[in-house]
């Protein structure tokens, strides 16, 4: 009886490894699989377009010499462009994204439509990625001032942003099986669209 028990806690202990070594190798195989971005669509399901404007603090510069200085004044170094992707499925996101890849994302010149996935072809190119990305500006803005002997310049401004948010969907195939997976989430992008600055000169009393 005693020999019966000891075989039977050596099969339950076999059973126990192989099962643990079964699961441990589809964790090991979901890890190895290689997925390639096949195509990005979008559309507008419960989205919008806003304009966002922001006060910036203002920029100030004292003369206190008996000449006039020269000043130049760069609105647009601080502004950053955003890109953003959420998803319900961090985990399958990682998964598909493991060799990273840049998309085209909408900037809200061309309007997506509501009721079905449409292609971007052109545009801003971002990471496609959980983790936000910034898109550099394709425009510097400056202003050249004078200021006269004792005189404080002041320059106020506000930039104003095009706030995009949109439907994705993303389509992965595993290169060696050829198996597709497919994501959806939303994405929300900053874009700049302008500047108003005032200047104003002070005597330093």
């Amino acid at each position: 009886m005693t020999q019966i028990k000891r075989l039977l806690r050596i099969g339950l202990l076999v059973v126990i490894v192989l099962c643990g070594a079964s699961a441990c190798s589809n964790d090991d195989d979901e890890l190895a699989k290689d997925y390639k971005l096949k195509e990005v669509a979008w559309m507008m399901q419960d989205d919008e377009i806003k304009i966002i404007k922001q006060t910036v603090p203002g920029f100030l510069v004292n003369n206190d010499t008996d000449k006039e200085m020269k000043v130049t004044v760069k609105p647009t170094a601080d502004v950053r462009q955003s890109s953003c992707f959420y998803t319900d499925d961090a985990k399958l996101f990682q998964l598909l994204t493991q060799t990273p890849n840049e998309i085209y994302v909408p900037d809200g010149f061309i309007l997506l439509p509501s009721d079905n996935f449409s292609y971007i072809h052109s545009g801003p190119k971002t990471l496609f990625s959980l983790e936000e990305q910034y898109i550099p500006l394709t425009v510097e803005i400056t202003h050249e001032s004078t200021i006269p002997p004792h005189h404080r310049l002041v320059y106020n401004h506000i930039i104003s942003l095009r706030e995009v948010n949109a439907t994705y969907r993303a389509r992965f195939t595993e290169i060696n099986t050829g198996e597709e997976l497919e994501i959806t989430g939303k994405w929300t992008g900053k874009f700049f669209i302008q500047n108003e600055g005032e200047t104003l000169l002070e005597e330093i009393k």
